[in-house]
């Protein structure tokens, strides 16, 4: 079950990234021809940093900074795969060398603002983690359950 539950957030994570990407890569201009309508990066950004602030428990300073950065570098990342598409590049490793530059520079930020904790949870959710860090991640998750359930059998010991 629990594994269950890690993997199917995981995929939903995994699928928000690559909506994320493939919106990103089409032009306004198509898209409003079709008569949808798009989010603007501003949008998508305080969804994420409402998205992460839940995820990761994040306390209010933390998720204003994981917001601004978001704006910041969802909105350059926009605007850097418009310019190119404008340009008429049609090269699908032009858009993810943008793309991924930009996830690099967004997740270093994260790293500054957010908790060791925070981030190995970050880095699950979006899939980054390598085997050895969810190992990790796994038996300290493990270790604290177990340390919380001896805490509460303890203090209902002590009531009765």
């Amino acid at each position: 079950m629990n594994l269950y539950f890690i993997s199917n957030k995981m995929s939903r994570n995994i699928f928000f990234s690559l909506t994320l990407i493939a919106i990103l890569t089409f032009s306004a201009t198509s898209l409003r021809a079709q008569d949808q309508e798009q989010k603007t990066p501003e949008e998508m950004a305080a969804e994420e940093a409402d998205r992460l602030e839940e995820i990761l428990t994040l306390k209010p300073h933390q998720t204003f900074f994981i917001d601004s950065i978001l704006q910041h570098d969802m909105r350059g990342m926009y605007d850097e795969l418009q310019q190119l598409q404008m340009s008429g590049t049609r090269e699908y490793v032009a858009f993810k060398q943008v793309r991924d530059k930009w996830i690099a520079q967004i997740d270093s930020a994260y790293k500054k603002v957010l908790t060791h904790d925070q981030w190995m949870q970050y880095c699950r959710s979006t899939g980054k983690l390598s085997k050895e860090e969810l190992k990790a991640l796994k038996a300290k998750e493990k270790a604290e359950k177990k340390a919380a359930k001896a805490a509460a059998k303890a203090k209902k010991e002590e009531e009765q």
